[in-house]
């Protein structure tokens, strides 16, 4: 089962109930948290993996989309899997796998630090391609924030951790 761990204000926005049961065979590559910011008055949401810290931002979300959001993050997390150059098969195992989407609230300080940390640097990023070319630029975004180092990691960065994790899975 995949497991989306949000932040009062996703959970708010979601207008969903959050189970607080850890489910049976738990496995925590299928876990993540989630966390709601703006910018620019965009609704956007940073999502990071609880095991390997691989993250992404969904970028200018619609009152529709939060109702069908256990759907448009398995979209997401594909579309990015593959733009970061995951072979085809291994996202698809990952993804076939991954049972249904249960909602529960956060549980680690530490991820939602680094949640804190992500978005600001995507904040920041997202400003300077507005100011260069008037477009945030997304998939530029998502595919520097695995580029980040993060000095937990195993391998340094989160891109390469997931990659690792979805080859031993």
């Amino acid at each position: 089962m995949m497991t989306i761990q949000c932040t009062k204000k996703l959970a708010t926005e979601l207008d969903v109930p959050l189970s607080n049961e850890k489910p049976e065979n738990f496995n925590p590559l299928y876990c993540w948290h989630a966390h709601l910011f703006s910018f620019n008055r965009r609704k956007c949401i940073l999502v990071m993996n609880n095991e390997t810290r691989y993250n992404f931002v969904m970028f200018g979300l619609l009152k529709a989309d939060f109702k069908r959001f256990s759907d448009l993050i398995v979209k997401q997390l594909s579309d990015n899997l593959l733009a970061d150059g995951i072979e085809q098969a291994l996202v698809d195992n990952y993804l076939q796998n991954r049972g249904d989407v249960s909602y529960t609230p956060t549980s680690d300080r530490s991820i939602i630090g680094q949640i804190n940390d992500m978005i600001m640097v995507a904040q920041y990023v997202m400003n300077g391609n507005i100011i260069d070319t008037g477009d945030p630029e997304i998939d530029q975004v998502n595919r520097m924030l695995n580029r980040f180092v993060m000095l937990k990691l195993p391998k340094l960065y989160s891109g390469e951790t997931m990659h690792d994790a979805l080859q031993n899975f």
